[in-house]
């Protein structure tokens, strides 16, 4: 759940976010409140509201995004295996210091599923599943998945596209600045928001984000010594699967076509490959690593 202290702002967000009223939650007293304001101050509360969706600070950011992880996680328990947490923290952490904002909790995890996919959330949570982890063929991959993931955050994507729908909503909801309030007497209005959040990671971002974070990716990893091709062999690898395989399904269909993102990216790939050298080779450690995922 959303702390009272630390998560505030995130509820007012989420809850202009909200398509709807629900009506199995009792919003009649906010109603009531808001044909009591008077216009100065159903202005005022409007400024307000706009100020709190133009820009999260970095604290309710990195508790949204460990309220969201959890409950992610939920549905996807941890590989239970600390050497392969390890070393994924170890790449990704590594990645991260290359970036404009390496001193947010960065934290990486392995999904024990046999799904195809990989996600972040805002603040510096990123996952990877198991499942796509044994398609790849040595750490230049991996590093360029987590590279990917890793674009999402340093650039808001996530918190970027919640505070557009609360920008679309303020009309609607003028209510929203009295939300924290109301919030802490009704925990029900607390379980919509955090709905409301999960939302955005089974409708996906928008795909120019996607196809932005490919991008950033692969010259994010490069810029960390790892071979700038390692994320376009692992979208190579994808475009042999099956759209309809349900291991893939919620991976291809949150996503820009597989072919469509290797052929945006192949040029940029074939050229930071010529500008960077990939130091960074050891393959021993991803394949010592990768065969535990294989064991029963």
């Amino acid at each position: 759940m959303i702390s009272k202290s630390g998560g505030a702002l995130a509820l007012t967000i989420f809850l202009a976010a909200l398509p709807a009223p629900a009506p199995a939650f009792d919003f009649g007293k906010l109603g009531d409140a808001v044909r009591k304001l008077d216009v100065n101050k159903a202005l005022d509360v409007g400024k307000r509201i706009v100020a709190s969706t133009t820009e999260m600070p970095e604290e309710q950011e990195i508790a949204l995004g460990n309220d969201l992880t959890a409950r992610l996680l939920g549905a996807m328990r941890p590989l239970d295996d600390a050497a392969v947490q390890a070393y994924v923290n170890r790449v990704g952490r590594w990645i991260t210091l290359q970036t404009s904002r390496p001193d947010l909790p960065w934290r990486f995890a392995v999904a024990d599923t046999d799904s195809l996919g990989a996600f972040a959330t805002p603040g510096g949570n990123v996952v990877i599943t198991a499942g796509l982890m044994r398609l790849m063929r040595d750490e230049n991959e991996l590093a360029g998945v987590l590279a990917h993931e890793i674009s999402h955050v340093v650039d808001k994507h996530h918190v970027k596209a919640i505070m557009a729908q609360a920008r679309l909503s303020l009309a609607r909801d003028m209510a929203a600045d009295m939300a924290s309030e109301y919030v802490a007497k009704n925990p029900l209005v607390t379980e919509a928001l955090m709905n409301a959040g999960m939302n955005l990671y089974s409708s996906g971002l928008d795909q120019a984000d996607e196809l932005a974070a490919d991008r950033a990716g692969t010259l994010l990893a490069a810029s960390s010594g790892y071979d700038p091709l390692g994320l376009l062999f692992v979208l190579s690898t994808l475009d042999t699967i099956d759209t309809a395989e349900p291991r893939g399904a919620l991976m291809f269909s949150t996503h820009p076509p597989t072919r469509e993102r290797i052929d945006r990216l192949e040029q940029l790939a074939e050229t930071a490959a010529e500008t960077y050298p990939g130091t960074l080779r050891d393959t021993n450690r991803f394949t010592i690593t990768q065969a535990r995922l294989f064991q029963p």
